[in-house]
């Protein structure tokens, strides 16, 4: 099955060109999803400074809510939303420190599926080489070789697990046995009663 996340802006598939930006203007990103199921796993959207590690903006769930982030709210510089099958971004006024790279990500079947991502950058600011999209080739699977038993764990998993059987089977046995011989008593008091003698 074939994936394609495409990051768009204001409409326009952008995942090669870069944008002239606006200070203080909206800035308007979409993630394009294709793929069965993909939509309902939900968005989240990432930035990367450069010569920096990405950053989390915030994470938009399928059923349209933007997920609170550590303060326990959304960020208040970012909107995002749920639009049909595509998820939206908007930074409500582009400032310096907004600019970077953008990215859309979804987690699907515990797998990560990255757009191409998009540069975002204001006029005269360094801008590095445009992102390119991504191969239309899906990447191999690779299988982790199959590892045998692991014994540590296994003994650790039996031992009380067997113990435990153990004496439930010795309960069991002593209460059928506690049980068989008040059985017996009660027959024998039982059988001296109707023959006329009574015995304590």
């Amino acid at each position: 099955m074939g994936v394609t996340v495409l990051i768009t802006v204001l409409g326009e598939f952008l995942s090669l060109r870069l944008l002239p930006l606006t200070l203080g203007a909206p800035v308007e990103l979409e993630c394009v999803i294709s793929g069965s199921g993909l939509s309902d796993s939900g968005v989240s959207w990432m930035r990367q400074h450069r010569q920096s590690a990405p950053q989390f903006i915030l994470f938009v769930t399928s059923l349209n809510r933007v997920a609170p982030t550590d303060n326990g709210k959304p960020p208040a510089r970012f909107d995002a939303k749920k639009e049909n099958k595509n998820y939206r971004l908007t930074v409500k006024s582009f400032q310096e420190q907004d600019q970077g790279n953008y990215y859309c990500i979804i987690n699907h079947n515990q797998r990560l599926h990255f757009s191409s991502g998009i540069s975002l950058h204001l006029p005269g600011q360094h801008q590095p080489h445009p992102i390119s999209a991504p191969s239309a080739t899906t990447p191999e699977l690779t299988k982790a070789p199959k590892k045998g038993l692991d014994l540590s764990c296994d003994f650790y998993i039996w031992v009380p697990l067997t113990s435990a059987c153990l004496l439930l089977l010795i309960a069991l046995l002593v209460t059928i046995t506690v049980c068989q011989s008040k059985r017996r008593c009660k027959c024998k008091r039982l059988v001296n009663f109707h023959l006329g003698a009574f015995s304590l």
